[in-house]
């Protein structure tokens, strides 16, 4: 990431597109202070055909230096873990100055149906250098009305 830049990552997409239950994670950098952010936030409707970006959680990524001008190039690596239910997960390391980060956004209503995960950037500059995505078969079990325990698919294998 360089400069004033932004880099989206939206699961539990339809395949008609996003939607209210879209879930949004948002690594952004600011050019003006260096300041890098992540945040967990959800899709808002707006009028008929558009959706805002609303921030439900945004925590600030720590750095060890106070130098702006060698900030403005920035290297994170990190996983981002959505299982379905009402939690999903970042573990985020920026790189050049060798500090972690671990954040929990816990206020997503859960899904049970097929889904899809779209990838977005804005800004000056973001370059991916490796991309890892994995979907794997979760299964629930609920009970049902006469208290059996029933097997609930919501997650296929691709």
């Amino acid at each position: 990431m360089s400069g004033e830049s932004n880099f989206y990552i939206f699961t539990r997409c339809k395949e008609t597109g996003l939607d209210e239950f879209t879930t949004v994670c948002c690594i952004s950098k600011e050019l003006k202070s260096a300041r890098k952010f992540i945040a967990f936030a959800v899709l808002e409707k707006e009028g008929n055909d558009k959706f805002v970006i609303k921030n439900l959680k945004k925590q600030e990524i720590p750095h060890q230096t106070h130098h702006i001008e060698d900030l403005d190039l920035s290297e994170i690596s990190f996983t981002f873990l959505d299982n379905g239910d009402n939690r999903c997960f970042v573990y985020l390391k920026e790189e050049m100055q060798n500090s972690n980060l671990q954040l929990m956004g816990n206020f997503y209503e859960p899904i049970k149906d097929m889904s899809n995960m779209m990838l977005a950037c804005s800004g000056d500059l973001i370059s991916l250098k490796q991309l890892e995505i994995n979907q794997i078969q979760r299964d629930l079990y609920v009970n049902d009305r006469n208290g059996n325990n029933v097997n609930v698919q919501c997650c296929g294998i691709f």
